[in-house]
């Protein structure tokens, strides 16, 4: 488990107008640890209801300990229909050249006219892709609609796990210190292989994001708001705000919390369709 605090990115505060805000971040190493964190530090509150998941606490986090695969179904039926995509991804490398940045010394002692070395670009069908996904939403969406899109948010990490090194967070980005400020709490989920029960349940089920990590969410002071007091900062800025507390990452798709009106929940198939396109045009086209 890591907890730290960081201050929102000086040009997130500037574009959002929201100067002098931090974030507190709670990542855990897996769903399990995520569970210990909640039963130690969140009150239950009230009893189970559908708008939640219809779990209480303790049997959120035991699920969250077992996962779940009766929620695996919704998502099978989309996988088929994106089989073309390739998932080439961007990686660096050096590449030789006569001109660069560091000198190739066995080359100019060699007589070789590549002198020099640059950091260039490649696409590989190796690199690495680490997906961030903010399972928080607006309090009108019903739990049906966080199953539609949890279905489709699964496939679509079944998806680029399967033929690309997949990096998987899930979790909660909530209003923090009378929703000043935010928190955000993210657990990890194997990808190697997909631990498929597990990222169901977190995916699917309204009772990981509204009953555990809203209870989390309590304890630093989350009074029911956006982050920052912004019904849109943690959506427009979410890789930004996150990328300093996970600096070892390198190319994220970061999903941000959902409203009403996104498309994910109303149209899964072009959620997921839209989204490929945009980590692998070639195949698209």
């Amino acid at each position: 488990m890591r907890e730290l605090t960081l201050p929102l990115p000086e040009s997130v505060a500037i574009e959002a107008g929201r100067a002098n805000r931090v974030t507190h971040f709670i990542l855990a190493d897996s769903l399990s640890e995520m569970a210990d964190c909640v039963l130690a530090r969140a009150k239950e509150s009230g009893g189970a209801s559908a708008w939640s998941g219809g779990l209480t606490n303790a049997e959120t986090a035991r699920t969250m300990r077992g996962g779940d695969l009766s929620r695996v179904g919704p998502s099978d039926a989309l996988l088929a229909r994106f089989e073309r995509f390739a998932f080439a991804t961007p990686t660096k490398a050096w590449r030789r050249d006569v001109a660069g940045a560091v000198p190739n010394v066995p080359a100019f002692l060699a007589g070789h006219p590549q002198t020099m070395r640059r950091r260039v670009r490649l696409t590989s069908a190796g690199a690495p892709l680490a997906v961030i996904v903010d399972l928080t939403t607006s309090q009108g969406i019903n739990a049906r609609d966080i199953e539609k899109r949890g279905a489709a948010i699964l496939a679509l990490v079944r998806i680029l796990s399967a033929r690309r090194p997949v990096e998987l967070w899930a979790g909660a980005f909530t209003g923090a210190d009378g929703d000043r400020n935010g928190c955000a709490m993210f657990a990890r989920i194997d990808t190697a292989p997909l631990d498929l029960a597990r990222a169901a349940f977190a995916m699917v089920s309204p009772a990981y994001p509204r009953r555990a990590l809203y209870a989390l969410a309590r304890t630093k002071g989350f009074s029911g708001g956006w982050p920052y007091g912004s019904g849109d900062a943690s959506r427009r800025f979410l890789e930004s705000i996150l990328k300093p507390a996970f600096p070892a990452m390198g190319d994220v798709l970061a999903i941000p919390a959902a409203h009403e009106s996104d498309a994910i929940h109303r149209d899964p198939v072009a959620w997921i369709e839209g989204t490929l396109a945009a980590l692998d045009p070639a195949a698209a086209a």
